[in-house]
């Protein structure tokens, strides 16, 4: 075969090898662009909550909006083009730092993790958003845009908001329980040993309440309980704290005590209006109460030992005389003395 014939032949192989060339290109082209639309669909399609900022030289420059965004946050698509940091002041305020830190990064090229925090809807409701970046490189590397997939979270919230709630307090009165007294107490008793004050804890046990589940049943007893919550809470600061943490047995904690003057009060309070008529017993008159009293740091410096303390203080009152209340350290100085009437 001659050499002119050789080189045809040649150039014929290398053209082939070209268009084959051409035709992986297309299809990868092609693969490219389906991707890309897949991408766009996903955004729209899975939650369609999203929003693309446009970045030149480390500065956000532009963000658009999804009509998702609309539809989570209220506001209209028209509100946000006339106000371009509308979305960066609808962010919760405690929140806002943490989600000015995640754009940070982003512009700087760096990944950020999802952030859960909590935006304000126009009408003023709170929402939990899950926010989700996605970094888009341009040809040479840098970020061009960055995308944010935010998913509503406000149902999931609710429901570990409530999880937690019910862990801390009391099914039926909703006070809080045994373990969220503690963890109060001993915050309580840490800040008064800084500031120099007293803490008084209050022990209640109700007179008489035996007697009501009796004759009447638990469920009459359950409305006298809920009854007797109400009003021990209304006698009280809301700093203070009310726990139910037996059947009818309550303890309240008074932090900022000068002394035990202003614990003798709120006790006589408390002992007054449990003894009042009950709408669960028919305008009978209530099963009133018996309350001891300890103090930090007179009678204890232990969350446990201070309840312990106005326990038995409690119980000298019950056998003693009831609907009344004595202090733990009056009881250790002079034996058999009477407790204090309401």
């Amino acid at each position: 075969m001659s050499e002119a014939c050789r080189s045809h032949e040649e150039l014929h192989a290398e053209l082939e090898a070209l268009r084959m060339r051409a035709a992986h290109l297309e299809e990868a082209l092609h693969a490219v662009h389906e991707s890309e639309e897949r991408y766009r669909r996903l955004l729209e399609t899975v939650t369609n909550y999203v929003y693309t900022v446009r970045v030149e030289d480390g500065r956000a420059v532009e963000t658009t909006h999804g009509e998702g965004c609309v539809r989570l946050t209220g506001y209209t698509a028209e509100e946000y083009a006339a106000d371009p940091l509308l979305w960066y002041r609808m962010v919760h305020e405690e929140d806002r730092a943490a989600v000015l830190e995640q754009a940070a990064r982003l512009l700087r090229g760096e990944s950020a993790p999802a952030l859960e925090h909590r935006i304000l809807h126009k009408d003023g409701s709170e929402r939990w958003v899950r926010n989700t970046p996605v970094i888009r490189r341009d040809a040479f590397g840098r970020v061009a845009f960055y995308d944010g997939i935010l998913q509503d979270i406000t149902g999931a919230k609710n429901m570990e908001e409530a999880a937690r709630h019910a862990s801390l307090h009391d099914a039926l009165t909703g006070l809080a329980n045994r373990h969220l007294l503690m963890d109060r107490l001993s915050r309580t008793i840490e800040s008064a040993r800084r500031d120099g004050v007293k803490v008084a804890v209050l022990f209640l046990d109700l007179d008489n309440f035996k007697p009501v589940n009796d004759r009447l049943g638990h469920a009459v007893g359950d409305e006298v309980l809920k009854e007797a919550a109400a009003r021990v809470l209304a006698q009280v600061r809301a700093s203070d704290t009310v726990a139910r943490v037996g059947g009818d047995e309550f303890v309240v904690v008074l932090p900022g005590q000068m002394g035990g003057a202003g614990a003798a009060e709120v006790s006589r309070k408390i002992i007054r209006a449990l003894g009042q008529p009950y709408a669960s017993l028919g305008g009978a008159q209530g099963p009133g109460g018996s309350v001891g009293i300890s103090l930090y740091p007179d009678d204890g410096q232990d969350p446990w030992e201070l309840v312990k303390m106005a326990d038995q203080a409690m119980y000298y009152v019950k056998n003693h005389i009831r609907s009344s209340f004595a202090f733990h350290s009056s009881l250790v100085r002079q034996a058999g003395l009477e407790p204090h009437d309401s």
